[in-house]
């Protein structure tokens, strides 16, 4: 009752029952005690350490980068942070602080960073167990920095106290995307947000009841004619904004949209003029070998081309850029990143990471993509 807790249940239901332990009914949430809650204390203890004006600079400072948000006005003036906005500060932290915090606080964020990302793999064995146990060692040698900087009196925090029980859940519930609530979110913005959009905001629940009821109706409708005409059956690929297809298992992996911009930046460009403004000497040659590759994978009389001059093409579109939307799990928005390779101006060659193997897990480009830049 002091800790204003509801004091009138003395005599829970689990009380009697013989094989029951309500500690373990607690199940580890990624979004809320990792993302919304550990990161966000992170954060707060970094800029009171260092200023918040001085953690806004650097992250101004930060270079634009594939799957990096920029937060061109600093984070100290957000007010509602979405799970998707803290999961990107997650990402620019530690680079953020490593200069300018002691050794142990740095230690300390890298730790829980790295506790973070070993708690979401989607498999696990005794060594990467081990590896979130060592992280926690490592966070209770280094936390003590919070403490003697007078950020911190102590750490009776309970979602900071959740981080001890992650390895005994994932040994006895499995990995933690079997529980976390981030999918729920992602229901909540089909089966709430949209219905209450589609409403006039007075009696709205009948109306977004309604409202669901017709989007299931039209969506079963759109199944049945496509099991009608065979386009379920015969169709592996599924349309992008762009017109171009993507391969109906990456769609699924978490990938919305590639978008080209509507007209190429330098059309009909030669193909060693292209290696030489953007910075690839050998390009002709790359280009057909990996033309050669596709060929040999998906041609019946597959075309070799040993070099560049048997290409049946001099010239290709150039585009300098194309965007990638990401479907986000946790809120309204999008996750969209420009990617860039511009020679205007100095030049801007943005990193992109490409996964060519089938059972790499989706957080990047995969390999089928890389033609989507060149319009041959």
């Amino acid at each position: 009752m002091e800790q204003n807790v509801n004091g009138n249940v003395d005599a829970p239901f689990w009380e009697n029952l013989p094989y029951s332990n309500i500690h373990l009914s607690q199940t580890p949430d990624v979004l809320h005690q990792l993302y919304q809650g550990v990161v966000k204390y992170l954060v707060l203890w970094c800029q009171k350490m260092m200023s918040a004006e001085e953690l806004d600079r650097r992250i101004r400072r930060l270079p634009p980068g594939l799957g990096l948000k920029h937060f061109k006005n600093g984070i100290s003036a957000l007010s509602q942070v979405s799970g998707s906005e803290r999961k990107n500060m997650g990402k620019i932290l530690l680079a953020c602080v490593h200069s300018e915090l002691p050794k142990e606080a740095v230690v300390a964020v890298r730790v829980i960073l790295d506790f973070i990302y070993l708690a979401q793999y989607t498999s696990h064995n005794a060594h990467t167990l081990k590896y979130m146990d060592d992280c926690l060692d490592a966070w209770r040698k280094n936390k003590g920095v919070f403490i003697s900087v007078e950020v911190r009196t102590d750490f009776n925090i309970p979602k900071v106290h959740s981080l001890r029980h992650y390895v005994q859940s994932i040994r006895l519930f499995g990995t933690t995307n079997n529980y976390n609530t981030e999918m729920f979110e992602r229901l909540h913005i089909e089966y709430a947000k949209k219905g209450w959009r589609a409403s006039n905001h007075r009696d709205e629940y009948p109306q977004m009841t309604r409202w669901i009821t017709r989007q299931e109706t039209v969506h079963a409708f759109e199944r049945f004619l496509g099991w009608v005409t065979g386009e379920i059956a015969t169709k592996g690929k599924e349309p992008t904004a762009t017109g171009l297809s993507v391969p109906q298992s990456l769609a699924q992996k978490g990938f919305q949209s590639i978008k080209l911009p509507k007209n190429p930046t330098a059309p009909a460009k030669g193909l060693y003029v292209a290696a030489q403004q953007h910075r690839i000497p050998f390009f002709p040659n790359h280009l057909a070998e990996y033309l050669t590759r596709i060929e040999q994978k998906k041609a019946r009389s597959p075309q070799l081309y040993k070099t560049a001059k048997d290409l049946p093409f001099e010239r290709i579109d150039v585009y300098h850029s194309f965007r990638l939307a990401l479907e986000g799990l946790n809120d309204d928005n999008d996750e969209q990143d420009w990617v860039k390779a511009s020679p205007l101006d100095g030049g801007r060659f943005d990193t992109v990471v490409v996964l060519d193997d089938d059972e790499a897990d989706m957080v990047s480009l995969n390999g089928e993509f890389v033609l989507l830049l060149l319009s041959i």
